[in-house]
């Protein structure tokens, strides 16, 4: 796709919105200066209450007017997490309110709570959702919450399968709203930079291969409190409260590694080489945690990428070889990403390792490295061939560990100016959007590509096959945002 046809379809799509925001009585100029954007937390769990600490806490513009869990204990926590929020207060790990803060959060009403989201959306004057729930429950939310008029944010993996993403697509089409989703890479700082080095300094030249990988060491549960009794509302909506919990271990809420883990990394490597894998093929299995569990503890998969000249990712080389075919060497190329992801040894954590044929980026959410290639400088550098003596030095085994090694000690850190947290920056964002009419960076196109390469990955295990993606699962007869937006 070339950049031109995805800023028109960019421009129409924003059109689009703007047009329903003025027919509905808001321009999306309209929000006063001092207006807050007024939101709904549904799901305060884990990740809903994390959002509320270290990121609505974060972002001024931002007003939470209510809450939705069905569990009693997590609406609880909600409203008292939205009630600091709305009182202006950021509290770090640990840290309690000092007099002060106490004062003033007296002063601010605690936003209801409510058990049914339905509920609350008949009842609450609101302009957007923040949606946080169990990946099975994020389209049937999603959709009633865009059919309400409301701009939403939903957790990342988008849809339990592709054809929800796509319907999610399409909802947002014709109400004129956006979806952001939960891809907050996207608005990390530290991949906006080393992404513009590399895209527009060429820093690593071409990318020829890209490693990410998951790894943590713990059974991934999440503890049940057995003295806890059901009360009426909750028994509503929760039959079996240990599913409830650790719905990401079973296969009717969730497709575990991949749709819980893999989706932030594939995202990675489809906005860094702007294009979506052809095909995947992967193994994965419970090899170690049987403990009842309906997904594997562990995946390998191979996802392969085609890299045309329309694709930003794509790089024109020059020869470094007699042998080469000069015209060859610039024709459509293949990209493999591995990715991998075990529950039983974090030693390797989580980073995305960009390999270039001149460098290499290697990315977590803390920190970035650059990682010049020695070889390059070995063999073009000077824009000749190397003399048989370097070239023996490259291809040897240990020559080749000699320059791996130098090159790991020679890394550059990647340097961001950000005071705020990546949480922070993503929902301050996606106030800025709302107010001005803006598409988020995460748009919908993003969470339906990340699904759909979690989703084919997890097919291929499952069946054991090579699952091609079919091109028509991305592609639509209307407009959409672009997926390959930089800072």
């Amino acid at each position: 796709m070339s950049e031109n046809v995805t800023r028109r379809n960019f421009m129409k799509t924003a059109g689009i919105a703007t047009g329903v925001a003025i027919a509905a009585g808001r321009a999306p100029f309209s929000y006063a200066q001092n207006e807050k954007v007024r939101v709904g937390c549904i799901g305060t769990g884990g990740q809903g209450s994390y959002h509320i600490r270290d990121g609505l806490m974060g972002a001024k513009d931002i007003e939470i007017v209510a809450v939705c869990d069905v569990y009693a204990p997590h609406q609880r926590l909600g409203q008292q997490l939205a009630q600091l929020s709305n009182a202006g207060i950021e509290l770090q790990p640990g840290q309690g309110l000092t007099d002060a803060q106490k004062e003033r959060v007296s002063q601010v009403p605690r936003p209801k709570g409510y058990y049914d989201y339905r509920e609350m959306l008949d009842k609450e004057q609101m302009d957007a959702v923040v949606i946080s729930t169990p990946l099975h429950t994020h389209y049937q939310t999603t959709m009633d919450c865009l059919d309400a008029g409301k701009y939403v944010f939903c957790e990342k993996t988008l849809g339990y399968t592709i054809e929800e993403a796509r319907n999610m697509v399409k909802k947002c089409h014709e109400t004129g709203k956006f979806l952001q989703v939960g891809h907050q890479r996207r608005y990390n700082p530290l991949y906006n930079k080393a992404l513009m080095l590399a895209r527009e300094e060429g820093i690593i030249g071409r990318i020829v291969h890209i490693d990410a990988q998951w790894h943590r060491n713990n059974d991934w549960r999440r503890p049940i409190n057995k003295d806890h009794r059901l009360n009426s509302q909750e028994a509503r909506f929760i039959k079996d409260l240990d599913r409830h919990m650790n719905w990401r271990l079973y296969k009717e809420t969730s497709r575990g590694l991949m749709t819980e883990l893999a989706t932030h990394q594939l995202d990675i490597a489809a906005w860094y080489l702007d294009a979506m894998p052809k095909r995947v093929f992967g193994t994965g299995g419970i090899d170690y945690w049987r403990d009842g569990r309906e997904v594997d503890d562990n995946v390998n998969l191979i996802f392969e990428f085609e890299i045309t000249p329309a694709c930003r990712g794509y790089r024109a080389i020059n020869a470094r070889s007699s042998y080469q075919d000069k015209i060859a060497i610039n024709q459509p190329y293949k990209v493999q990403v591995m990715y991998s992801s075990i529950t039983a040894n974090a030693k390797k954590g989580c980073t995305e390792l960009i390999l270039g044929d001149e460098g290499s980026l290697e990315l977590t959410e803390e920190g970035g490295y650059h990682f010049q290639e020695p070889t390059s400088k070995v063999t073009w550098a000077q824009g000749g061939q190397a003399t048989a003596e370097q070239a023996a030095t490259v291809v040897t085994s240990g020559g080749t560990l000699q320059l791996s090694n130098k090159a790991l000690r020679g890394g550059t850190p990647i340097v961001v100016d950000n005071d705020k947290s990546i949480d922070q920056l993503q929902f301050i964002r996606f106030a800025k959007d709302i107010r001005e009419g803006g598409m988020p960076k995460a748009n919908q196109m993003v969470g339906l590509n990340a699904t759909i390469m979690a989703l084919a990955g997890y097919q291929a295990i499952e069946e054991q096959r090579v699952v091609e993606i079919d091109p028509a699962l991305y592609t639509f007869d209307f407009p959409t945002p672009d997926p390959g937006v930089v800072s």
